[in-house]
């Protein structure tokens, strides 16, 4: 085996990994009204897209998350239904989270990370070949540190749920 195969067998493993990883924040996000759901499962499609056909296509042909997927994939849309979705979902977690004795730190670090991906939201398109009800351009390396601020911001929720709950 050379050298550039061996890169792309560990690069394909590392995506994967990293995917299956956004899955099982997915699936935790179906049971915390706090964490959202669909852009995890978004971040594991795109690991999959560059790794593994089949994990792609079980995400692609899932039931309930695959044709969300599909738009996503295919023309980067948002259906208006999953954006209030979205939006009442992270209402009532933080709505919640509100009622808990978090501190005010946590509180407004998950309100700008729910406030950052509402506006991310509404500024995708709800069906292809229709415009966002606002238009912003964003560079590749600021989505990617906008991702990035994000995961982590949610994994520090995470990490100060598990062990003060």
């Amino acid at each position: 085996m050379n050298v550039r195969a061996a890169f792309n067998a560990y690069k394909n493993g590392c995506y994967q990994l990293l995917g299956l990883l956004m899955v099982g924040l997915g699936i935790i996000g179906i049971a915390l009204p706090v964490m959202p759901t669909t852009i995890f499962f978004i971040l594991a499609l795109a690991c999959f897209t560059r790794s593994s056909p089949k994990l792609s296509a079980w995400l692609l042909n899932h039931p309930r998350y695959g044709q969300p997927l599909r738009f996503w994939q295919e023309h980067k849309v948002v259906p208006t239904r999953a954006k209030l979705l979205a939006g009442f979902g992270m209402a009532i977690g933080y709505a919640f989270l509100l009622q808990s004795t978090a501190p005010i730190w946590v509180m407004y670090l998950v309100a700008v990370i729910e406030l950052s991906v509402l506006a991310y939201l509404i500024n995708r398109p709800s069906a292809p070949n229709k415009p966002t009800l606002i238009q912003v351009n964003i560079t590749t390396q600021m989505r990617l540190m906008l991702l990035a601020c994000f995961l982590s911001s949610q994994l520090a929720v995470m990490a100060y749920l598990a062990i003060h709950f």
